[in-house]
């Protein structure tokens, strides 16, 4: 088994290609592994050596999205969600089973996930593998206050400050001025960070394997300060959301394929909920220029 340590959660890998996968994951997962079990249960359970076969009847639901060279289709059945990776250049096609809890499951019960990754002739694409890793740690996490966010964040006087925006607004644009303009300032994640509500309502951000472009791969973990959604603008202006406004800002960032049922939609709003109550939302129209980096920071640092 190869053990996993994501926003404080840990997850396992069944393989019986366990060191194939490993020098595989080493990349950028090597900073997360862990030696041995944890203590406690874990978050779930990824077996990935197959067979993946969908079941016979229709499927309830049918969403279809792009990756950036390939294509995905999530199908929710009664039973079971499977999210199929098709791989553009093999044409190879990879999956994963996630069962459907029924209302009332315990949230520490671990799930347990089936994939067909070494089954398909060649060697999980790294990004296949990543997606379907994000879709089981985003479907687990849920009951246990975890959120992945599609952001880029940084880490400025001991707090992450997260970048949202539709892809090619800035968010790694804004970043980066921060690095180059505000003195003290450090790169977490750039493209798809953790969030964790404790018990008591504080939220944390973390670090994760997975960057986008960007090789952070930082096992690491602040105090969340704000969220901050990036619009393209000919001036730089801030503005804080009010509880309403900071949904409508906050869950498009969410993972799509947790808004197509009911079953995840439900804990994703709840969790984006309390962490609303927490944590200030602001919205940025900016350039992409030092100056806008002052701006937001002078905001979300303001009191602070």
């Amino acid at each position: 088994m190869i053990y996993i340590t994501v926003a404080g959660q840990t997850f396992g890998i069944e393989t019986k290609k366990q060191e194939a996968m490993l020098a595989r994951m080493a990349r950028n997962y090597g900073a997360f592994m862990q030696p041995d079990a944890p203590s406690g249960n874990l978050l779930f359970t990824a077996s990935i050596d197959g067979p993946v076969a969908l079941p016979e009847d229709k499927p309830l639901v049918t969403f279809r999205y792009d990756l950036t060279e390939d294509s995905a289709v999530l199908r929710i059945y009664p039973s079971c969600r499977i999210l199929s990776i098709r791989h553009a250049s093999s044409g190879r096609v990879f999956s994963m089973v996630c069962p459907v809890r029924l209302p009332g499951t315990e949230a520490d019960i671990p799930y347990t996930f089936t994939a067909d990754l070494t089954t398909q002739g060649i060697a999980p694409p790294g990004h296949i593998l990543d997606h379907l890793l994000i879709f089981a740690l985003s479907v687990a996490g849920l009951g246990r206050g975890i959120l992945l966010i599609h952001a880029s964040t940084v880490v400025y006087r001991g707090r992450a400050v997260m970048f949202l925006g539709e892809s090619g607004t800035g968010k790694s644009t804004h970043s980066r001025m921060w690095l180059e303009n505000i003195a003290g300032t450090s790169l977490l994640n750039d493209d798809a960070p953790a969030v964790r509500i404790a018990p008591d309502g504080s939220v944390t951000a973390y670090g994760t394997p997975w960057s986008g472009k960007t090789p952070c791969y930082r096992a690491e973990s602040y105090p969340l300060a704000a969220l901050v959604r990036i619009r393209r603008a000919p001036c730089n202006r801030i503005t804080a959301q009010d509880t309403l406004r900071a949904l409508g800002a906050v869950l498009p960032s969410c993972l799509p394929t947790l808004q197509q049922d009911d079953a995840t939609l439900d804990p994703l709003c709840a969790a984006l909920s309390q962490l609303l109550s927490r944590t200030p939302v602001y919205i940025l129209d900016c350039l992409p220029d030092a100056d806008a980096a002052r701006v937001s920071c002078g905001a979300v640092f303001a009191k602070r």
